[in-house]
């Protein structure tokens, strides 16, 4: 971890030892090195996780030490219930220089129903233990922090928003706010639930100032608001509100100052506006990416001003108003390629700069940047094996649609072929289906393994993939199965007809929605596919919102999955078993909560009632640790090698 090296030295050339050769699909199953590295206020220690024991591990490592050595903190499991769902640890920041802010979450059974969980705790260096904070009569979501003293403040204090126990079950849902000091776990309550409010926003000062409740038959949503703690909160709106569109309201507030700004799409596309709170209204634009959303907006250290921008568009992208960051990211630009830098972490004085740096196709590589005294050093590998190697080229492209719609997609060649024309193909649809992919590193690695072994897969931002607008966000209600499916068949299309791959040699691989649709694909579509891979896929519709309803709500269980299309049954692969017409492997884990492995058990035995052959029509694999996450390595290697093994078997390359 030492930080040494002139800055024009920073980034050797590629590692060259894999050029000629297959990277194995082990190397591609491994958790990377680090993931989200974050540095302390004072810049001397790095919070990170690792990966240890066939699981990742919550780390702290000494910058500048080249003897150091990883601290574990925590593994995943070690906030687990055995009687419980898994817990995994998901965020992590400093809050002082001696202690660090842990978020953790799981799926747990309350009441008969699955639940999604959040808890806080934090770790003390000194001590190297880890204190609960608010865990004491906290029901399901405990780990929504509102505000965080600032570094240096001698008593360190967390306000958390959270559901509880306290007063019975008949304010489950409504949260209260807590303060609890980091040093002792001592608890005050700063906000009482309130039966209007489900959620409370804090400002950059520390004070409650918001609170906001869906109702969960009718979708209206309610808004409180008041100026200051002492004054009363007053209901500044109440009416139905699109789960795709977001209300002009104040996203930020500033410290010291009654100045906000508002995040909002309400102009078609997400950007950061103005907003005045003395008349509750969204003011000027401030920042908007054409044509993408704004993900979010950074405050200074001090929380008093704007810091920076960030979005997505082909890559993760940030904008840099305040000049320092600014000057420092250009710099950056300077030394690496525009477009290849991406600042995760700073200390508090912004002299030290933590930073990856990749090409497309590249494996990152974490730097350090010392502005005291101009050095760049590599932190680490993100693959210690695989280093900074080029591996397969990775592009973004559009296409049209049959309808004339344009779609956005990551192309990933296979290197190993290259100039080689009509090569077999892997159409790989992303979750959600309220995400998307990007051209960035993936970190589950897996369009990078499957070119690796041949194949053309390609990646499209379908319609309801997030960051492109809230129309087409919206254009995922009542087109799951249907216009969604022909906007990843359209791809193929795309790619035959430049010559880039063999329409008659696809299949398609995907998790959680990417499995639906894989599965959808073998069963309306199996003369398009020659195989199809799905894992933690959904397969039963209605199913699926019966299982959700408690959980979500009539309201959310029938405008988010509910919404999917008129006619569940009707988009429902396992409705239509004897449809299936192409080879399906179908992979899921036993403890997934998300997405119940009983998805996947009917399924199955639907298709043995419907005459299919297991082993010719289709393979189970049900992973008996897994989850929904896929949080351990021998999972995600089991995955990669069953998916590999029915790709040579149905579409060899």
């Amino acid at each position: 971890m030492a930080v040494a090296g002139p800055a024009a030295n920073a980034q050797p050339a590629p590692f060259g030892g894999w050029e000629s050769k297959v990277v194995p699909l082990e190397q591609f199953a491994k958790f990377p090195t680090l993931s989200e590295p974050q540095l302390s206020p004072n810049g001397r220690i790095l919070a990170v996780k690792v990966g240890a024991d066939n699981v990742q591990a919550l780390a702290l490592v000494s910058i500048g030490d080249p003897q150091a050595k990883a601290r574990i903190i925590a593994r995943d499991a070690d906030f687990g219930d055995p009687k419980l769902g898994d817990r995994e640890i998901y965020a992590w920041r400093w809050i002082d220089d001696d202690n660090l802010i842990i978020n953790i979450r799981s799926r747990d059974n309350q009441f008969g129903q699955w639940f999604d969980v959040t808890r806080v705790a934090a770790y003390n260096l000194e001590s190297g233990k880890i204190r609960p904070l608010g865990w004491d009569n906290a029901a399901a979501s405990a780990g929504n922090i509102l505000w965080m003293s600032p570094p240096g403040d001698p008593r360190p204090r967390v306000m958390i928003g959270r559901q509880s126990n306290r007063d019975g079950t008949e304010r489950w849902f409504n949260q209260e706010v807590i303060e609890v000091d980091v040093a002792t776990g001592r608890i005050s309550l700063v906000q009482g639930t309130n039966p209007l409010v489900t959620s409370w926003i804090a400002d950059n000062d520390g004070v409650v100032r918001m609170g906001s409740s869906r109702d969960r038959r009718t979708g209206k949503v309610r808004v409180l608001y008041r100026a200051d703690a002492r004054s009363n909160f007053a209901t500044i709106s109440n009416e139905a509100v699109n789960l795709y569109d977001d209300m002009t309201l104040p996203s930020m507030i500033l410290a010291g100052s009654n100045k906000a700004y508002s995040l909002s799409n309400h102009e078609g596309y997400r950007a950061l506006y103005e907003y005045d709170l003395d008349a509750m209204k969204v003011g000027a634009k401030i920042f908007g990416a054409p044509g993408y959303d704004l993900r979010s907006a950074s405050l200074t250290p001090d929380r008093t001003a704007l810091q920076g921008y960030h979005w997505t568009d082909t890559r993760q992208r940030t904008h840099y108003v305040e000049p320092r960051m600014r000057e420092i990211q250009e710099l950056l630009d300077q030394s690496f390629g525009k477009g290849n830098v991406l600042i995760t972490s700073t200390d508090l004085k912004r002299e030290k700069i933590l930073f990856t740096v990749a090409e497309l196709g590249q494996v990152p590589a974490y730097h350090l940047f010392d502005t005291v005294t101009g050095n760049i050093g590599r932190v680490a590998w993100v693959n210690d094996a695989l280093q900074n190697a080029r591996l397969n080229p990775v592009s973004t492209i559009r296409y049209k649609a049959s309808d004339g719609k344009e779609i956005e997609a990551i192309l990933t060649l296979p290197r190993h072929k290259k100039g080689e024309k009509n090569l077999p193909a892997v159409v790989m649809p992303h979750g959600g289906p309220w995400a998307r992919d990007d051209a960035d590193w993936d970190p589950t690695n897996w369009a990078q393994a499957m070119a690796e072994n041949g194949y053309v897969v390609i990646q499209p931002n379908y319609r309801g993939s997030t960051g492109y607008g809230a129309e087409f966000g919206r254009a995922a209600d009542g087109n799951w199965g249907e216009r969604m499916q022909d906007d990843l068949n359209d791809a193929v299309a795309w790619m035959a007809s430049r010559g880039i791959a063999d329409a008659k040699r696809v299949c398609m691989m995907g998790w959680s929605y990417g499995g639906y649709a894989a599965s959808r694909a073998a069963q309306r579509d199996g003369d398009k596919y020659r195989c199809a891979i799905s894992g933690a896929g959904v397969h039963d519709l209605p199913a699926m919102v019966r299982y959700d309803r408690s959980y979500l709500g009539p309201y959310m269980a029938r405008t988010a999955l509910g919404a999917a299309g008129a006619d569940l049954g009707a988009i429902s692969p396992a409705h239509h078993a004897a449809d299936f017409s192409t080879p399906i492997l179908i992979v899921h884990g036993a403890k997934d909560q998300r997405v119940p492995v009983a998805q996947s058990r009917s399924l199955v035995s639907r298709l043995k009632s419907a005459g299919k052959v297991e082993g010719r029509d289709f393979r189970y694999v049900e992973q008996p640790l897994n989850t929904h996450h896929l949080l351990r390595e021998k999972d995600r290697l089991e995955y990669l090698t069953e998916t590999l093994e029915w790709l040579k078997k149905h579409n060899p390359a």
